[in-house]
């Protein structure tokens, strides 16, 4: 039998999860322990031993106390590192624990690295015949890759692993042998262990170094075959090269007395695996472990039954994970031991399925229908429950007539007098119902919408809220398509039980999800803002917005034609043609050809870094950055939005039908996909052309209402601070303001670089802005940067104090909230990592301003569309970019419906400053705004 051992870099591997998740939908236990790294180690775990199913396995850590015989010898090794924070801290008792109870060893010796312990027992594993997988995304393992020995890389990106050979490894840095990559690093250094390498060497020098010299060593002899700068470089730093040499090299004889055959794999310990499970609210773990317990029972009692033995051998490898990694795997448990789902489709089962249902207050449902957009898609079928474990499926007829009467028979349970209608995406169950004569006047609860409120970071999927609220992992929905809708149409078996499955979960999560919206006071948030604002976002999509064609094709054909002549000055800049379009071959340009800058950053993959940030910084000094960067740019508007948009045009309504997004931001901001209309640039000329594509009914003008400066307004009614209230009380401009008061000049004698700084520092100090941006941001000095925010909060005392006391009331409360109650929970705002920790101090300050934003105009959204349909008008609001409200305006209802908007958007909210909405009329929206 084929011996495969794994030898896992523990360290790498948690780091690893914890940062993949930190930005991600968070994870924490009940308790609000943050258990991103521990959930990323168990799934990457999980994932090794379903795909690989190894004979042999042990994770390797490093030494818990003490520093390494590195340390010894250089003191600054890895001295630069941030601490580790302390939520990894905190997961490393329960990591260790869980490999307990997988009954996988856990080697870490006093003194040496994980890398020294992996590579000691990979180099005897090897010698012994054993194919030996070194699980890590470290490049220093290179090193150790041999005949026998290879690096198991998990990707970035959750495209699987990368196993990389001899072959692989020496294709990857351009070396002739594995152990070369000591020689790199020797050279380069090695920035994250604070190897100091040969300062002016670079990853292309050294390699061209070695494919030269062969080693350090022979380098170093021979340096009277080098010339110029590099040759005194390297003879300054020879001392400093061999240190770099034997820092970088991987020690294979550690002192480890661990047999190989004792790393066997072994059957896990459940009950104690469940436990730690429980313990941390790892509810799909749970639900996946039993669904193997409940497996592996079943092959063990058929084994027993068929042949008399247990499904164990004594090998060690009869264990849970055969059964559930080695084959095809279990269907998934759930807590319904007897469920009933059926099949109505007769007219007298649908009658009396419908007045059963009519008899309940409340009835889970589920709309399906293949595809993402409900605009272009067709209903395809209904689910309703009304008890657990309870479920009726309704298929749709293809042919009209059957579905039309259909329709008109389900319609009365979607009444104004039915039940409280329960469902995942209910906008998406308005429109298609709507597709289907079927106006949804019921009222209703959404249960993804009512769990966005209360932890807005999370994932609001009916897989996630089952598991993590009622225990139960699907049975009717592949994995791989839980965040979505089926592609293709279903059978009517399958449709069946997904979704009267998910109409049963739906009903039974509203009491939970109500009981923990009332717990934390956000009752009139979900019912009179989130909840109405459903109906709003839902009628905005059904109109659309309609655009001229023509506009963008013209816009395009201007804007290809630019790009042509920008990259024929870009080949005489850089001395000849080039691809621009690819960051390797820009990189290779900017960097070796012309030598802009020679400490520049390379990527992962050993390329420069050519992204927009890091161009950014050469731009004004290199005039062909600034040629590359507007390329991108404008090829950016033609594929995104030019070229992309008359695409998206619905053939049946002639408009394009964009998704408002109510759960995706954690700000509580609407967000818009297909197009995304939050991104269309206002900042540019060529941007802003975009708008006028965007049009009225024939007949009618677009309206654009906009707040002003909502978020300065915010601040100064946030904090206090009496003299940013009093500026905009004054109805003057508060940059000129802003600018006379840190200046201490006149408004008169205001100068236009006065007044743009003072406009900077308003919407940046405010979120954060250090003097190193602000600086970047204005073109000036630090120094004057750091004086213009130090006159700033001289300028205006309050906020300062008020920022302040937002991040010191995150740490006590571990949260902020807006003006209306919406919660943004920021657990790493105590983390001693000063990234994480910043990440969380600057979310402080800016989730109660976005998100009172956010929740002001969807109030006055609500309102507007209330008082518009009571009124009965024929304009329509169609679109909400930002601040920003748009309107398909009949021209006779204009002057009302400007004073309806107006009105219903400064009284959204009464605040300390006024708010002010400026309204525009054009034929376009680019000149109404």
């Amino acid at each position: 039998m084929e011996k495969r051992l794994f030898l896992l870099d523990a360290y790498a591997l948690i780091y690893r999860a914890y940062y993949a998740l930190i930005h991600s939908p968070r994870f924490a236990s009940a308790a609000g322990f943050n258990t991103s790294a521990i959930f990323g180690f168990c799934n990457t775990l999980e994932d090794l031993l379903r795909k690989e199913n190894p004979t042999h396995l042990a994770v390797c850590f490093d030494p818990p106390h003490g520093a390494t015989f590195r340390h010894e010898k250089f003191e600054a090794y890895k001295a630069q590192r941030d601490k580790q924070p302390e939520d990894i801290t905190l997961a490393l008792p329960y990591i260790k624990r869980i490999l307990e109870a997988y009954r996988i060893p856990v080697i870490e010796i006093q003194g040496y690295e994980a890398d020294d312990v992996i590579g000691t027992i990979a180099t005897r594993a090897a010698a012994k015949g054993y194919d030996t997988y070194m699980m890590t995304p470290d490049k220093d393992y290179g090193q150790l890759v041999g005949e026998h020995i290879f690096m198991y890389r998990p990707a970035l990106k959750g495209e699987g692993f990368e196993v990389r050979d001899v072959a692989r490894v020496c294709e990857r840095y351009g070396i002739s042998t594995p152990r070369q990559v000591i020689d790199l690093l020797a050279l380069e250094g090695d920035a994250s262990d604070n190897i100091p390498g040969c300062p002016g060497v670079g990853e292309k020098t050294a390699r061209k170094l070695i494919d030269e010299f062969g080693s350090v060593e022979n380098l170093l002899e021979n340096t009277d075959k080098l010339k110029g700068a590099l040759q005194r470089k390297v003879i300054e730093n020879a001392e400093q090269i061999r240190m770099s040499k034997w820092l970088a090299t991987i020690c294979t004889d550690a002192p480890i007395d661990i047999e190989i055959e004792s790393l066997i794999r072994k059957p896990l310990d459940p009950e104690k695996l469940m436990g730690i499970y429980s313990e941390l609210d790892f509810k799909s773990l749970m639900g996946r472990l039993k669904a193997q317990i409940a497996s592996n029972k079943a092959v063990e009692e058929a084994s027993s039954q068929s042949v008399g033995i247990s499904a164990d051998d004594g090998s060690g490898m009869g264990s849970l994970f055969d059964s559930a990694y080695g084959g095809e795997e279990a269907e998934p448990a759930t807590d319904c031991e007897d469920r009933h789902y059926e099949i109505v489709d007769t007219p007298a089962r649908i009658a009396d399925m419908i007045s059963a249902a009519m008899s309940h207050q409340a009835v889970g449902f589920a709309v399906y229908a293949p595809g993402e957009e409900a605009m272009a898609t067709r209903l395809e079928g209904i689910a309703v429950s009304w008890e657990p474990c309870v479920g009726f499926f309704m298929p749709f007829p293809s042919e009209d007539n059957a579905r039309k009467a259909l329709a008109e028979a389900i319609s009365p349970m979607f009444g104004e007098k039915s039940p409280v209608m329960v469902g995942l995406d209910v906008k998406r169950a308005i429109l298609l119902l709507r597709n289907e004569g079927i106006e949804f006047s019921a009222p209703y609860f959404d249960v993804s919408v009512a769990h966005y409120v209360i932890d807005p970071e999370m994932k609001h999927d009916i897989a996630t809220l089952s598991s993590r609220y009622l225990h139960v992992v699907l049975q009717g929905m592949a994995s791989d398509s839980r965040a979505g809708h089926p592609k293709e149409s279903l059978s009517n078996d399958e449709a069946m039980t997904r979704y009267c499955e998910e109409a049963d979960l739906a009903l039974r999560l509203r009491p939970l999800l109500s009981a923990e919206v009332a717990e934390r006071e956000m009752v009139p948030l979900l019912d009179n803002v989130e909840f109405p604002l459903i109906r709003v976002l839902a009628d905005m999509e059904w109109t659309g917005v309609r655009i001229d064609p023509k506009v963008l094709v013209d816009l395009s054909a201007k804007l290809k034609k630019r790009v042509e002549e920008l990259e024929q000055e870009a080949y005489v800049m850089a001395g000849g043609p080039f691809n621009i379009g690819s960051p390797a071959q820009v990189g290779m340009v900017l960097f070796d050809r012309l030598a802009i800058d020679p400490k520049a950053k390379r990527t992962a993959r050993g390329s420069y870094s050519t992204t927009e940030q890091v161009l950014e910084k050469y731009a004004s000094k290199v005039p062909l950055v600034g040629v590359i960067l507007k390329i991108r740019r404008l090829r950016k508007l033609i594929t995104t939005y030019l070229d992309a948009l008359p695409a998206l045009i619905n053939p049946r309504t002639g408009k394009i039908h964009t998704s408002f997004n109510q759960t995706v931001t954690a700000t509580g901001r609407i967000s818009s996909t297909n197009p995304n209309l939050q991104n269309i640039p206002i900042r540019t000329d060529d941007g802003r052309e975009i708008r006028r594509a965007f049009i009225p009914d024939a007949g009618n003008v677009i309206m654009s209402a906009d707040y002003s400066q909502i978020e300065l307004r915010l601040i100064a009614d946030l904090s206090g601070d009496k003299d940013m209230i009093e500026a905009f009380l004054s109805g003057d401009d508060i940059h000129r303001i802003t600018a006379s008061k840190i200046y201490k000049v006149s408004l008169d004698e205001v100068t236009d670089d006065q007044r743009r700084h003072a406009k900077t520092a308003n919407f940046g100090i405010i979120y954060g802005i250090s003097a190193f941006g602000l600086a970047e941001r204005l073109g000036i000095s630090r120094p004057d940067a750091k004086k213009l925010i130090d006159g700033y909060f001289a300028t205006y005392p309050h906020i300062r104090e008020y920022l302040d006391k937002a991040v010191d009331d995150a740490r006590k409360q571990g949260y902020v909230t807006t003006r209306m109650g919406r919660r943004r929970y920021l657990p790493e705002i105590n983390s001693r990592n000063a990234v994480v920790r910043g990440f969380a101090e600057r979310n402080a300050v800016n989730a109660p301003i976005q998100g009172s934003a956010a929740d002001i105009i969807k109030v006055a959204m609500v309102r507007i569309h209330d008082e518009m349909k009571k009124q009965g008008m024929r304009s329509r609001m169609i679109m909400q970019v930002h601040d920003e409200l748009i309107f398909n305006v009949v021209p006779e209802e204009l002057d009302d419906l400007r004073r309806l908007v107006i009105t219903g958007m400064e009284s959204a909210y009464a605040g300390a400053v006024p708010l002010e909405v400026a309204a525009g009329v054009a034929a376009n929206w680019l000149e109404a705004h």
